[in-house]
């Protein structure tokens, strides 16, 4: 799929030094009672682009060019009065203490009584669910300026009985930095000024401090009982940037665009019949980036409201991208739901259910599903050769509220590719296929190259085949029809070699699209007869097959992109032997705990799968015939493989040692950060298990 990256910056920077003349304003924001630094703190000229944040410690650096020495510099900080100072009181690059006043709070009082208790609780998701299809999103990056944030407007609507924050939810897009932080904010619609964001409705400076590479950053609120009568409020999120972290990101913008010009672009968006421009950059190569993630649909444009400011006190200004946040809202305090519950280490069951470990697993999937936005999940799960758990979760047809059960048949994505190595060892195995010979013994119509390749060099993705060019989501879902697999490599087959085959570990689904036209030649059958007679219908995985097109196969589920739309059908023969096969977790487990247990493979073949190969050089790839080789998040030895097409996710985990297997499909992608990334909470899930 296409991982381009398209995001939006707005650098005062560039104005700012084109302007004679600048006022260096240093300093540090303490509390006037007791002299203790107030971290991150508005500081700016209203109506600017030129502001800034204080640091944790308090202290702040800012720039002020000549042409606002005659006005104000602004300092606000949340639970405390503001603060406005002449610019022209400040001396040139000397330090300067500001004192701010606490303000004093009269908090609405909570009170929870017998018969509030009695009240049945109702909760719902406010806001823009959705994240959009590709990893893009937006990012307010700044040398000398901070403070930039971006505003949802929450509606209430249907739900004004919906009082109490529980919590709020920001998708974080892309993020390539070991920590960042993050601020929400609750701000008043501003009447007054075109019903813009006002002031903040509360008095916490709530920071998360996170790792998280992507995926939904979870606020937990519920402690501070905040409660909104309004209508309608503005949920923002603020980027939180120490000085040298700005710095270090402005420099990573101002060298990949330097380097690549022509990936910048000007482009306007109509939002409420009104022109707005924002300037898209694609790719960022290494930049260090923090990215909110947003949608860009003109049915999202209509049906929500998002601003953006590039500093602490710049105006707010309407933006066309979407901000993906939402909030757990509900009538009543501290709600306890499964819903607001996402806490993997600890997995809620109500007083009156059993706790077992087939409940555990249940109230883990119910997180799951709602943490990732998955329309339709299926969850398998086996301890020593013996199925624990095998359910289905949320729907298989939303429009039709058709459930998802453990028949529901879904697109397993790469996670073919394990079942394509089964059946080269298979092949090897009995002396069908030489793992050694040039793949052009058994594929006699793929052209020549420069150097040899070999299958056990494709199976391991040291082939040197190229993977998807990354443009456009048309390289995965336009293709034509294929009969079979040697037909399919029309594909790629007078590409170049990438590099030199064996000198380095290239992921390549083209490469297993190979391998699956050298079974054809070495058996004699076309991919998928090869497959059904030879491979699932011995291991009684009758829920297998190739996905087709309009495919009416019964059971067969509907299938989404992030943004929420049904995916329309697209044919993946092209791909059947690398990631366009359609299954079952209860077949992928049927075919984890043969090779844990069975004897159907040969061992000494067997073996191979779960081996790590080298490149040349003799560096372990960690990554065998079709495994990933590694250890959990507990140290646990694993071999797993993980599946993301356009409209699908999929998970197969095996603990040899642990005697565990983990198969999880969904049809909706499940946004791993990378091809060999397993996300942290199906982790968690085999640690709830293995610790049982």
């Amino acid at each position: 799929m296409n991982k381009n990256l398209l995001i939006t910056c707005l650098l005062s920077f560039f104005v700012f030094t084109s302007v004679f003349g600048q006022l260096t304003i240093k300093g540090k924001v303490l509390e006037q009672n007791n002299n203790i630094p107030i971290a991150y703190v508005n500081i700016g000229v209203l109506n600017s682009n030129f502001g800034t944040i204080s640091n944790s410690d308090g202290s702040f650096t800012i720039k002020i060019p000549a042409s606002h020495i005659k006005e104000n510099l602004l300092f606000s900080a949340i639970g405390y009065e503001k603060k406005s100072l002449a610019i022209s009181s400040f001396a040139n690059n000397k330090e300067n203490v500001i004192y701010l006043i606490e303000k004093e709070i009269a908090l609405d009082e909570v009170v929870i009584s017998a018969s509030t208790r009695k009240i049945k609780e109702k909760h719902n998701w406010l806001g823009n669910r959705k994240r959009n299809l590709f990893v893009q999103g937006q990012t307010y990056v700044d040398s000398v300026s901070a403070g930039g944030a971006m505003a949802l407007l929450i509606e209430k609507k249907d739900d004004i009985d919906l009082k109490f924050i529980d919590k709020a939810r920001l998708f974080i897009a892309k993020n390539t930095e070991p920590q960042f932080k993050v601020r929400v904010r609750f701000l008043e619609v501003d009447k007054s000024n075109s019903n813009l964001p006002g002031d903040d409705l509360f008095n916490e400076s709530i920071v998360v401090t996170s790792d998280k590479k992507r995926g939904w950053l979870t606020f937990d609120l519920s402690s501070y009982n905040y409660k909104i009568n309004e209508e309608s409020f503005f949920l923002v999120f603020e980027w939180i940037l120490e000085d040298k972290d700005r710095v270090k990101l402005f420099n990573g913008f101002a060298e990949y665009w330097k380097l690549n010009p022509n990936k910048i672009k000007r482009v306007s968006a109509l939002v409420n019949g009104k022109k707005v421009f924002t300037e898209e950059i694609s790719g960022v190569g290494k930049t260090p980036i923090i990215l909110f993630g947003d949608t860009r649909t003109m049915a999202d444009r209509k049906n929500y409201k998002c601003y953006a400011r590039s500093s602490s006190f710049a105006e707010w200004e309407r933006t066309p991208d979407i901000l993906s946040a939402k909030i757990l809202m509900s009538n009543k305090p501290l709600s306890n739901s499964v819903l607001a519950n996402d806490d993997y280490d600890n997995v809620m069951v109500s007083d009156s259910q059993e706790v077992t470990i087939e409940s555990k697993i249940e109230k883990w999937g119910d997180a799951f599903i709602e943490n990732y936005n998955i329309p339709g999940m299926q969850l398998s799960v086996s301890s020593k050769n013996n199925t624990i758990f095998s359910e289905g979760f949320g729907y298989s047809d939303v429009e039709n509220e058709k459930k998802v059960n453990p028949q529901t048949r879904f697109r397993i994505a790469s996670v073919t590719k394990p079942i394509t190595a089964a059946a080269i060892i298979k092949l090897a195995s009995e002396g069908k296929l030489d793992l050694d010979a040039d793949v052009r013994t058994y594929v006699p119509s793929f052209p020549e190259k420069k150097h040899m390749l070999t299958t056990r060099q494709l199976a391991g993705h040291l082939g040197g085949i190229r993977d998807y060019f990354e443009i456009s989501i048309d390289e995965v879902i336009k293709n034509p029809h294929f009969e079979n697999a040697t037909e399919a490599i029309n594909v790629f087959k007078n590409d170049t070699l990438m590099v030199k085959p064996g000198n380095q570990y290239l992921y390549t689904s083209f490469g297993y699209n190979l391998l699956g036209a050298a079974i054809e030649g070495a058996s004699g059958q076309t991919y998928l007869e090869y497959m059904q007679d030879n491979i699932w219908k011995p291991l009684l995985m009758s829920n297998t097959y190739g996905d087709i097109a309009d495919s009416t196969m019964i059971h067969k589920s509907k299938f989404y992109y992030p943004n929420e739309a049904e995916a329309e059908p697209y044919d993946l023969s092209y791909a059947h032997a690398s990631g366009g096969l359609i299954s079952t977790t209860g077949d992928l487990l049927k075919f984890g705990n043969e090779l844990l247990y069975g004897s159907f493979f040969e061992t000494t073949f067997k073996k191979k799968l779960f081996e790590t190969q080298y490149t040349a050089d003799k560096k372990p790839t960690n990554y065998g015939f079709g495994w990933y080789i590694g250890k959990d998040i507990n140290g646990r030895r694993i071999w797993y493989h993980v599946g993301q097409g356009p409209s699908s996710g999929a998970i197969l985990i095996l603990y040899p040692n642990d005697d565990i297997v983990i198969s999880l499909l969904a049809n909706m992608p499940i946004l791993v950060d990378s091809d060999d990334g397993l996300p942290m909470e199906v982790q968690k899930l085999a640690a709830l298990i293995y610790q049982n």
